[in-house]
Formats: C-alpha cells, structure tokens, sequence
C-alpha cells in the first residue's frame, strides 16, 4: 500500500478515533465530578448507604491518571496483537471512516447531484479536515450505543442515492 492509503484508511481514522475517545473521556471525568457532587449533598443532608460495600471515594483525576500509567497501562502494552483492537474499538473505527465518507461527500457534492457523490470516496485527500466535537460525540455515541453491535452499520438516509461503503481495515 501507498503512504496515502496508509494515512486515509489507518493513521487518519486512529487520529479521529484518539480525539474521539478524549472526548468520551472528559465527558466521563466530569459526569463522575458530578455525581461525586451529588453523593455529598446526599451526605450532607443526612442519607446513609444501605450496604457498606457500595461505598466508594470521591473521583480524583490526578490520582487515577497516575494508577492507569503505573498499573492498566503496562497490561494493555502487554496484550497480545490479536487483544489489542477490541470489539469496540472496531466499531468506533467503522464509525469513524463512515464519518469521513459523510464528510467527503458533503466537501464534494453539490446537494442533489448523484453522480458526485458515488465518486467522493475514492478521491484521495493528502491532508485531513480538522474533526469538530460534534463529529468526536457522535464517533464515540455510535460507538457506546448498546442497540449497536459489531454487524450492525448505522443506516444512511433513504432519500439519497445508496452511496459505496466506507473503504477500510474492518469495513
């Protein structure tokens, strides 16, 4: 494979897929604040866990960071190649280069014209359009969806001309 197909189809998508699961993970650190928050003012006004064993300590991002490098990390590093690409990462990779196809074809197709967009995807893009949040939250959305499973592809709408499929490593 050529250095540009290498970049389209593997070093683009793992790019958008990172920014795509930095995104998901700041939404979790402060969706835990939050409920860390919650937990006190429950304290505060006078509420008791029930069963001990649920008791948990508040959220500390710094602390959790260091524990992740020290010990997660060097299991993941460790995991065999075939462990390395999860489920759910492949998901997310599908969903990312679908995005990208959407994208291509908005860039490159006038609305209605047909004929542009069944040739937008083969195109070849020396540089990558920047992703926006929007485009990360909907990447790790489709990825967290519990309706969703490894055969399962999010439909395209019906009033379009059915477009090719996303080329890729999983696609």
């Amino acid at each position: 494979p050529s250095p540009l197909q290498v970049f389209r189809h593997l070093v683009r998508p793992l790019i958008q897929m990172n920014l795509a699961l930095q995104c998901q993970v700041q939404e979790l650190i402060s969706l835990l604040l939050q409920k860390d928050a919650e937990i006190e003012d429950y304290r505060e006004s006078g509420a008791t866990l029930s069963r001990d064993r649920l008791r948990t300590e508040p959220f500390r991002e710094e602390t959790f960071q260091q524990n992740f490098m020290a010990e997660t990390l060097p299991g993941i590093c460790g995991a065999g190649e075939g462990q390395a690409f999860a489920s759910a990462l492949q998901q997310l990779y599908t969903a990312v280069t679908q995005q990208e196809a959407k994208q291509a074809r908005k860039r490159h197709c006038p609305e209605g014209d047909v004929d542009t967009a069944s040739t937008a995807e083969t195109t070849e893009h020396p540089h990558p359009p920047a992703p926006s949040q929007e485009d990360e939250r909907t990447s790790s959305s489709e990825r967290t969806s519990p309706a969703s499973s490894p055969a399962q592809k999010p439909r395209l709408p019906a009033a379009k001309a059915k477009p090719k499929k996303a080329k890729g490593l999983f696609s």
